[in-house]
């Protein structure tokens, strides 16, 4: 029989799997102290509350677009991982693409007020509305139609922002305003 790599998932699988239930439940209660990440992600995961998502977006914004006078690091992964912490521990689609949007509004806002931004930034602001957008269709009617008016709205910074991202943000909402206006059409009410 193959040995497990000590530092693999099959190895701690292994363990936990001969563990009881009260073991089990110490290692969560110890993994729970260990940070408040873990704290967050086990919340989310087993007692979600209406306030999980607000939580996750304040993180976002936080790390995007932190207060300029607070003098804190703009932390573009430590949002990317909030986010997918996030996903992990809901599977919430809809929350996802709130994060996502949340994450470009703040990067965009950021770059528009404060000249922020370089090639490597508006790269990752254009690939978090990219992921964004490729969720679009999954969403529930209600929750597509407001992450589109949102998509809209980010096309009010396509002057203020160089680097060819305000044309990708104006490129993004016409795609997204002339969709929702043929689906409008095709079914004879205001559709998305």
């Amino acid at each position: 029989m193959k040995s497990k790599k000590p530092g693999s998932w099959s190895a701690v699988k292994a363990s936990l799997s001969s563990m009881d239930r009260l073991g089990l439940v110490g290692v969560i209660r110890d993994l729970y102290e260990a940070s408040t990440a873990n704290r967050r992600f086990l919340h989310a995961r087993f007692v979600p509350a209406a306030g999980t998502l607000a939580e996750y977006r304040d993180l976002v914004a936080g790390a995007v677009f932190p207060d300029p006078l607070s003098q804190r690091p703009i932390r573009l992964r430590d949002a990317a991982m909030a986010i997918t912490d996030y996903k992990r521990s809901t599977g919430d689609l809809t929350g996802v693409v709130d994060l996502l949007l949340t994450f470009v509004e703040a990067g965009t806002e950021q770059a528009a007020d404060l000249g922020y931004g370089d090639d490597a930034y508006f790269a990752t602001l254009e690939r978090k509305l990219s992921e964004a957008v490729s969720m679009l269709e999954a969403l529930p009617a209600e929750a597509r139609a407001e992450a589109v008016a949102r998509l809209v709205r980010l096309a009010q910074f396509q002057d203020k922002i160089g680097w060819g991202y305000g044309d990708f943000l104006a490129d993004i909402a016409a795609r997204w305003s002339r969709r929702k206006t043929r689906s409008a059409r095709a079914t004879g009410r205001d559709a998305v």
